[in-house]
C-alpha cells in the first residue's frame, strides 16, 4: 500500500508554464492596445510588479479583483502610459484564459500517477481563467477536483484553503496527502503550516531561504513518480 492516496499539484510553473503565458498574453494584449513599447521592457516591468502583488495576496494585503487593475496601474504608472488599467486588465485575462502551456513532463508525469493516484489541483488564482487554462490543456481529464482560492476566500499558504480541499477531496487523514509545487511561500510553507507533507519543485536549484524544510525536494518532475511509487 502506497503512503499517499491524494496528490495536490500547484498550477502555475509547477504544470502550466507561467512564464511563457504571461509573456504571451501580455504582447497579445500590448499588440491590441498599440502602445508601441518595447515588450521586454514592458515585461520586466509587469513581472516584476505582478510577482510582488501576487505575494501580498498571498498575506491577505490586497484582494484578487484589486490586483488585477493595480498591477497594470503600476506599470502603466512606471512606462508614462496614459490608459484605462482596469480595460487592459481585461484584455490580458483574456489572452492569458487561453494560456495552456505546460511544463516539461507534465503530462508524462501526470499520466503515470493518473492510475494509482488521486490526482487534484490546488491553485491561487481567478477561478475562470485557471479552468479555462487547465481544461484547454492536455491535463484536462488527469484530475478528480481543482480546488482555485477564488472559490475558497482563502490563497495558499492560509489553512482554510487546505482544509476546503481535504475536505473537497474527501481525504480523511492529512499523512495520505501530498502536495507539489514550486512556490516555497504558498506550497511549501501553506502545506508545512497545515500539517501534510510537501514536496517543493525547483527546477532552478534555487537556494531555500524560507526556513521550512519540505519532506521532499525535486528538480525536475520525472523525479515524482520514482518518489512515490517507492514510498510503499
Amino acid at each position: 500500500m502506497k503512503k499517499y492516496r491524494y496528490i495536490l499539484f500547484d498550477a502555475d510553473d509547477t504544470l502550466l508554464d507561467f512564464r511563457r503565458c504571461e509573456r504571451e498574453a501580455l504582447a497579445g494584449a500590448l499588440d491590441e492596445a498599440g502602445f508601441g513599447l518595447a515588450f521586454d521592457e514592458c515585461l520586466a516591468c509587469y513581472s516584476a510588479i505582478n510577482r510582488g502583488l501576487w505575494l501580498d495576496y498571498e498575506q491577505n494585503r490586497i484582494t484578487q479583483r484589486e490586483l488585477r487593475s493595480e498591477r497594470f496601474r503600476r506599470m502603466f504608472k512606471q512606462l508614462g502610459i496614459g490608459s484605462d488599467p482596469e480595460a487592459f486588465g481585461a484584455v490580458y485575462l483574456r489572452h492569458f484564459a487561453g494560456g495552456s502551456f505546460l511544463t516539461p513532463d507534465a503530462l508524462a508525469v501526470c499520466d503515470a500517477l493518473k492510475p494509482s493516484f488521486d490526482l487534484s489541483i490546488l491553485t491561487n488564482g481567478i477561478r475562470d481563467v485557471q479552468f479555462s487554462r487547465i481544461y484547454g490543456s492536455e491535463l484536462k481529464d488527469h484530475f478528480d477536483h481543482i480546488v482555485v482560492s477564488d472559490d475558497v476566500g482563502f490563497a495558499k499558504p492560509a489553512p482554510e484553503i487546505f482544509d476546503y480541499a481535504l475536505k473537497r477531496i474527501g481525504c480523511p487523514d492529512k499523512s495520505q496527502a501530498l502536495i507539489v509545487g514550486d512556490s516555497l511561500s504558498s506550497d511549501i510553507r501553506g502545506g508545512h503550516n497545515y500539517g501534510i507533507d510537501t514536496c517543493w519543485y525547483n527546477p532552478e536549484r534555487l537556494e531555500n531561504g524560507s526556513g521550512i524544510a519540505p519532506t521532499y525536494e525535486i528538480a525536475e518532475l520525472t523525479e515524482l513518480p520514482e518518489l512515490l511509487f517507492g514510498e510503499r
